[in-house]
């Protein structure tokens, strides 16, 4: 390789290194802040009144009356009513929310073997606003809460979640007659669940 030759890739090797040690060039460009505001997220909460729990028996045939729910002893056919009033705070612009109840967790620990009483207990749960308007349910036992934009974002509530015994336990095929029979649930374990829903 001549001197030229030589002289011409060492001034070229030299400008590529030089502009490597530079970076990428730019073209030209522009930014602009924007005043778009803050976004904040709501919340949903349900808070219990433990002063205005009570239990009633109302079954279909009878009065209804209150009861000691540790005391009474369930047949099939009867119901049972938890009533308590709780705070919902829902605030969101396009919160809605089913409140249902949960009796997963109600075997009692001293009577284990109770899947049959637990089998035949169905729920449903209802509930009024602070007017005692009733709160719309969805047909299936739930119970509906809305935030709309004219709603306080904090409600009262009362809340009806009733328990029935299936008064055709024993006589379905395959059964003894005898079944759900001196078994235990504990209702002091049930939970009321307020989970948003989007349609």
């Amino acid at each position: 390789m001549n001197k030229a030759t030589k002289g011409a890739v060492a001034a070229g090797a030299a400008a590529v290194l030089l502009l490597g040690g530079m970076g990428s060039l730019a073209l030209w460009n522009d930014s602009e802040t924007l005043g778009g505001g803050t976004i904040t997220s709501g919340d949903l909460r349900l808070i219990l009144d433990e002063d205005s729990v009570n239990w009633q028996d109302v079954s279909y045939d009878v009065t209804p009356v209150d009861i000691d729910i540790n005391t009474f002893r369930i047949v099939p056919g009867d119901t049972v009513a938890y009533t308590a009033d709780f705070l919902v705070e829902a605030e969101g612009e396009n919160l809605t929310a089913n409140l249902t109840a949960d009796i997963s967790n109600v075997v009692d620990v001293e009577s284990p073997d109770s899947a049959e009483l637990l089998a035949a207990i169905t729920t449903s749960v209802a509930a009024t606003d602070a007017a005692d308007n009733p709160l719309p349910t969805d047909g299936a036992g739930t119970a509906v809460i809305t935030r709309t934009t004219s709603a306080p974002a904090d409600q009262i509530i009362s809340v009806e979640v009733r328990f029935t015994f299936d008064r055709n336990t024993g006589e379905l095929a395959g059964q003894t007659g005898t079944e759900a029979q001196d078994q235990s649930i504990d209702l002091s374990e049930f939970t009321l669940d307020l989970t948003q829903i989007r349609p």
